[in-house]
């Protein structure tokens, strides 16, 4: 049998991000598990490496019309059997061009608006994949309607891909604990400005510790002022490789502050170096792992006293209790490990072109002049559409 023509679609590829991440893999692993795969990438120019990625370099001020002749002319050479639609962005625009036999939404996080987004999207696809038991049951209850069965969902949980990692020390607990963020410096989402008042809190608490940053964004600058004290608060950077799993491997704790989240990546990997997750309840693959560790390292979201008093009590804990965590941490991640992610979700896409067709409804049709209107300003017109009639795209 020739293998299977899957399409990926995302609006980032190349970025910083536990899913670009993953993309990047499905590019590099795809053909080891029999599928001939493509990457559509909207929000990105052209980079050179990655010759089954195709960029469309989309911007706010791009119109639908010129967003729908870039992919037309990127799918030209490329008959698709499925299409894994990584994003919900621009299906009602675009989807109908991909050509494929099968659609499928892989949900990553729980975004906001997510009901409103699966209620949308849902009837143009065949089949949902969920990177949490939780993602793939909100997508059963936002369309009831579409009775997805057993055979039309999938959990996949995350991979992750440690090298060799040295023995982790015991822990004195008369050093400072060494507390990580690993991650994009954004407020969208991660919220890395609560990581000040979590200093704060720490430093009211009499906690001993060592902040250290792994990643790089545009709240840097406003953290390092408000941040100032380079010997309590380290800013790696970017970093890759050997280098990123050194730093990884150093820490204590990976702190978390997002307002939502699925099953980050840094969180695995942290996991798989032993280091312990310090998560807000979000109900998401974050909080349940860290849960699985210890119910103490889940903190009410948005509580950051809370988190303090979480770190207070793990500052304290004696070497042997860390030891049992840590095991804990590792016995947690090891459903991630492997080949798992991969091999599980090319055998569910390969079992969608024998299921019965599903009936779905036509796109919808957009009046002159939508299709040469820019996306922000269409965005700013959707939005003003929800806010009075609620609901919409």
């Amino acid at each position: 049998m020739s293998a299977l023509r899957v399409l990926h679609l995302n609006t980032q590829f190349a970025s910083m991000g536990g899913l670009e991440a993953v993309l990047r893999r499905h590019h590099e692993e795809d053909a080891r598990f029999d599928l001939d795969s493509r990457i559509v990438v909207y929000y990105e120019p052209g980079i050179e490496g990655w010759p089954r990625a195709r960029f469309l370099n989309f911007s706010d001020k791009t119109s639908i019309a010129q967003a729908r002749s870039r992919q037309r002319s990127a799918l030209s050479d490329f008959k698709v059997d499925v299409a894994l639609y990584h994003t919900v962005w621009g299906v009602p625009y675009l989807a109908d061009l991909d050509r494929s036999q099968r659609r499928v939404l892989m949900l990553h996080s729980d975004i906001p608006g997510l009901d409103r987004f699966l209620r949308s999207r849902l009837p143009w696809m065949d089949a949902v994949i969920g990177v949490s038991r939780t993602l793939l049951d909100r997508a059963a209850a936002a369309a009831p309607e579409l009775r997805l069965g057993p055979e039309r969902m999938h959990l996949a949980p995350y991979p992750v891909v440690p090298p060799p990692l040295p023995p982790r020390r015991n822990r004195d607990p008369e050093q400072p604990l060494v507390i990580g963020y690993c991650g994009r410096l954004v407020r969208e989402q991660k919220r890395v400005e609560r990581l000040v008042e979590l200093v704060a809190h720490l430093d009211e608490l009499g906690v001993r510790f060592r902040l250290e940053l792994l990643g790089e964004g545009p709240e840097r600058t406003a953290l390092e002022a408000s941040l100032p004290d380079r010997s309590r608060v380290i800013f790696h950077g970017r970093k890759s490789d050997a280098a990123y799993w050194d730093v990884l491997n150093s820490w204590d704790v990976m702190a978390f502050t997002s307002d939502y989240e699925g099953t980050p990546i840094a969180l695995l990997e942290g996991l798989a170096a032993g280091v312990l997750p310090l998560h807000p309840e979000l109900n998401c693959g974050g909080d349940h792992l860290a849960a699985r560790v210890s119910p103490s390292l889940v903190f009410p979201a948005g509580d950051l006293k809370g988190a303090a008093l979480a770190l207070k009590t793990l500052a304290n804990t004696p070497a042997g209790e860390w030891d049992a965590l840590r095991t804990r941490a590792v016995a947690a991640v090891e459903p991630h490990l492997g080949d798992r992610y991969l091999s599980g979700i090319a055998t569910f896409l390969k079992s969608l072109p024998h299921l019965p067709d599903r009936t779905k409804p036509p796109f919808p049709s957009r009046p002159w002049p939508v299709d040469h209107l820019a996306f922000s300003t269409l965005d700013r017109i959707n939005s003003l559409k929800r806010r009075i009639l609620g609901g919409g795209r």
